[in-house]
């Protein structure tokens, strides 16, 4: 009887020590991957501030190397399915009104949207409000600091468009657009700066609410104004 009991014993301080080990190493999983998910965080912070770096710095260069431009954005491309779009757009605000210079690639050869949008951010959002969260969403919808509530081409007397929209840019064979343009009707008492610049898939057609009709958000860049 008393071999039987000590058998028991041993059998249980056994179990017990093995489920003691069986802790420790889960509470050590635990850890490892609290640990890596913290490296992750990490490495995700650190990517969207060489990201955002790299769009300032570049922006600067542009400055640097055109002392009339009092405004820019560099493009990037989207989350969107196979978005390429890239480039730079600037901004001279004078007296004669708004130039607009656009240079972009990336892109599918034809027509495209552009516009500038009421806010400074690029990722993903809920555009129009329905719930629906899309590829530069985030930039919101058109700007339109008159509240005109209108869309229509960048000719078009203030009352009848948004003041973001700039038209459309076409893209050659190759996938890049070169344009310059004026758009003498821009209000000087209004700055582009602070704003993000969009580049859409399909044409704009200059009068569909709330914005041209003109597809996908395949590019983006937030305007900074020279500092």
């Amino acid at each position: 009887m008393r071999t039987l009991l000590l058998l028991t014993s041993v059998v249980a301080l056994a179990a017990c020590q093995s489920t003691e080990r069986a802790a420790d190493r889960a509470a050590e999983g635990v850890e490892d991957a609290a640990d890596a998910t913290a490296t992750v965080a990490r490495g995700a912070a650190d990517a969207v501030e060489d990201a955002a770096g790299m769009t300032y710095s570049a922006a600067a260069d542009l400055f640097d190397d055109d002392p009339a431009t009092t405004a820019a954005a560099v493009v990037r491309p989207t989350t969107a399915p196979n978005a390429q779009a890239q480039g730079t757009v600037r901004f001279h605000e004078m007296d004669g009104g708004l130039m607009v210079m656009v240079s972009l690639s990336g892109l599918a050869p034809g027509r495209h949207g552009i516009h500038i949008h009421e806010n400074a951010a690029c990722g993903r959002g809920d555009a129009d409000g329905d719930g629906t969260m899309e590829p530069g969403g985030a930039a919101g919808g058109h700007w339109d600091p008159l509240g005109t509530m209108d869309h229509g081409a960048a000719t078009e007397d203030l009352d009848d468009k948004h003041l973001g929209d700039l038209g459309n840019v076409t893209a050659r064979a190759d996938g890049t657009a070169e344009a310059s343009f004026t758009i003498a009707t821009f209000p000087m008492d209004q700055s582009v700066a602070g704003h993000a610049l969009i580049v859409h898939s399909g044409a704009d057609d200059r009068e569909s609410d709330p914005g041209g009709m003109s597809g996908t958000r395949v590019g983006c860049g937030v305007i900074e104004g020279r500092m």
